[in-house]
C-alpha cells in the first residue's frame, strides 16, 4: 500500500423506460462490488478489465477491507503504481447512460483534488479530505448519452497515485422507436415493451402519447 490511497464510489442505473424522441431511460441500478472479495493490499496485479452489467472498469483491481482506508472497509475497486495498475481509472458503458454519480474517497493522508470527466466534455473537480479524516465526496455528471468516464487526480497522475472505487450510479438510455419502419419485421421486439408491431407503430404515430402496452406506467410522450 502506498502512503496515499484513494477510493472512488460509483453507482449504476439500468432499466427500460421510453422517455423521449432520442431514447428511453431505465430504472436505477447500484454496483457496490459486495459480491466480490479481494486482498487488503495492492499487488498482486489486478484482473482487469472488470465487466459488471453495462459497465466495464479498467485500470484497477478488487480489494476488500483495505488497510488504512477507514472511510470504507467493504469491497472496493482501486489502483496504485504497482505492476498492472493504471491511472486514471476508466469506466466504459455498453449503452449510453445519464444520471451518473460517483463518491470519491481519498486514501492519501493529505487532501487531494480529483477530477471526474465524461466523453462528452462534462467534468467535475473537487478536493477530497485525507484518509485520516475519512475523506469522501460525491461527483455528479449531468450529461445524457455518456459512454465513458475517467477518474483521477486533477492535473494528471504523475509518478504516484493510490485510489479506489466502490458504489456506482447511472441510468442506461435505451433506444426508442422514432419511425414506423423500426417497428416492422420484428423490430418492435427489440424495445422490450411493445406487445406487437401495431403497439409499436401506435407509439410512434402518436409521438409517444399511446404508451406501450407492455409498460404502461413507464413510457412517456416523445414530444
Amino acid at each position: 500500500m502506498g502512503v496515499s490511497r484513494f477510493v472512488l464510489l460509483v453507482v449504476i442505473t439500468t432499466g427500460v423506460t421510453l422517455a423521449s424522441a432520442v431514447g428511453a431511460t431505465a430504472a436505477p441500478t447500484t454496483i457496490d462490488f459486495e459480491s466480490m472479495t479481494g486482498p487488503s493490499q495492492f499487488c498482486p496485479p489486478p484482473a482487469s478489465p472488470l465487466t459488471i452489467g453495462a459497465a466495464t472498469f479498467t485500470g484497477g483491481g478488487i480489494l476488500t477491507a483495505v488497510e488504512g482506508l477507514p472511510a470504507d472497509q467493504s469491497t472496493v475497486y482501486g489502483t496504485t503504481p504497482c505492476a498492472g495498475y493504471l491511472c486514471p481509472l476508466t469506466i466504459t458503458f455498453s449503452s449510453p447512460v445519464s444520471g451518473f454519480s460517483v463518491d470519491v474517497l481519498n486514501g492519501a493522508l493529505e487532501p487531494v483534488s480529483y477530477t471526474v470527466t465524461d466523453n462528452l466534455g462534462g467534468s467535475v473537480t473537487k478536493t477530497v479530505a485525507g484518509s485520516s479524516n475519512s475523506g469522501v465526496e460525491t461527483f455528479m455528471l449531468t450529461d445524457d448519452g455518456i459512454t465513458s468516464v475517467t477518474i483521477g487526480p486533477t492535473g494528471g497522475c504523475g509518478t504516484f497515485w493510490d485510489f479506489f472505487i466502490d458504489n456506482v450510479r447511472f441510468t442506461v438510455v435505451e433506444a426508442a422507436p422514432t419511425a414506423k419502419s423500426e417497428c416492422k419485421d420484428g423490430g418492435w421486439e427489440a424495445f422490450g415493451v411493445f406487445k406487437n408491431q401495431g403497439d409499436c407503430v401506435s407509439f410512434v404515430a402518436t409521438d409517444g402519447r399511446n404508451r406501450p402496452a407492455g409498460d404502461l406506467g413507464a413510457a412517456a410522450p416523445l414530444g
